[in-house]
């Protein structure tokens, strides 16, 4: 997660040329699945600010997949986030270009319930060269249950910022449309984000332009390798299983041995759970008859079950 974006959003909005950069275009209603928070540059990331300020101090929380908890919103995942202590607000954010068609929305469920805050930064065309506006809204949803959360519908608390002094010059109370209504439409970014109390809590469906981002588990492989392919009937044979992601980097994810008859459907376990620290899993297996062998790899909280290409050992006499 990225928390240069208080300074990025000054840069943007005191900048001569266009105050900020049009999100990448998105397809209306289309969807895009993410395994992780993002990073600054996608069209949605998430992010983590200062609760009372979204200038203010700040650290970043850990981040991790799960399965749910309960059902999830959208898919089978979520996005969980658990901070390292109190006063930081973690959520997505979105630049948008119209303050009065922001549409951004989210849900959020904490088992202990939890405190949040929606931040936003905007240009509008009654504010003076090198000022702009910033919104907050407190937020807060229940324990054990989803709650989606609207940003658009949120009344905010807006101060016109000396972006050059920090100095508050003005303030008032809006919802994002009263406010484009009363000052003029315009760009800015938008951070909606909760954790401030401390407590964890997970997100998933984020939207915001009419797209859609999905929190789901990772794309993994899972590899075999024999001793040999062919021995003589009462061998042993090694057999090394391994995990990878999508970056080749290996996950450890333990693994379970299985053997089947060649041409018969059902898989029989050979071995228990299996791993080893360097990340690898290692049993030797007894051959007593010409069988196929596979690694298989149990649903865990950030991958579906999967397993790897069946690989035949042959007995020679």
């Amino acid at each position: 997660m990225s928390r240069r974006l208080t300074a990025t959003v000054a840069a943007m909005l005191m900048a001569s040329s266009p105050l900020l950069a049009a999100a990448p275009a998105q397809a209306d209603g289309a969807v895009t699945t993410m395994t992780g928070p993002g990073a600054a540059g996608d069209a949605m990331f998430v992010t983590y600010v200062g609760c009372a300020a979204i200038d203010g101090a700040a650290t970043a929380p850990i981040s991790r997949l799960n399965l749910g908890p309960g059902a999830a919103p959208m898919g089978t995942r979520t996005l969980g986030i658990v901070p390292r202590g109190q006063a930081t607000a973690s959520g997505p954010t979105v630049s948008f270009d119209s303050l009065a068609g922001l549409d951004m929305g989210l849900h959020v469920r904490s088992e202990a319930g939890t405190a949040g805050v929606s931040h936003v930064w905007l240009s509008t065309p009654d504010a003076a060269t090198g000022h702009a506006w910033r919104g907050s809204a407190a937020l807060s949803v229940p324990p054990g249950t989803w709650q989606h959360v609207d940003t658009a519908a949120l009344v905010h608390q807006w101060s016109l910022v000396d972006l050059a002094t920090g100095q508050v010059m003005a303030s008032e109370s809006a919802t994002p449309a009263e406010f484009a209504a009363l000052h003029g439409d315009g760009p800015g970014m938008a951070v909606t984000g909760f954790g401030c109390d401390g407590h964890a809590f997970n997100l998933d469906a984020v939207t915001a332009g009419g797209h859609i981002w999905d929190f789901e588990g990772l794309a993994l492989t899972t590899s075999i390798r024999t001793s040999a392919p062919d021995v003589a009937r009462g061998a042993e044979v090694s057999v090394e299983g391994v995990v990878t992601d999508a970056s080749q980097r290996v996950t450890g994810d333990p693994l379970v041995l299985q053997t089947r008859v060649p041409g018969t459907e059902h898989w029989k376990d050979a071995s228990p759970l299996t791993y080893t620290v360097e990340g690898a899993s290692r049993v030797s297996v007894t051959i007593d008859h010409t069988q196929e062998l596979r690694w298989l790899r149990p649903t865990s909280e950030y991958a579906d079950a999967g397993a790897s290409e069946p690989i035949l050992v042959t007995v020679t006499d």
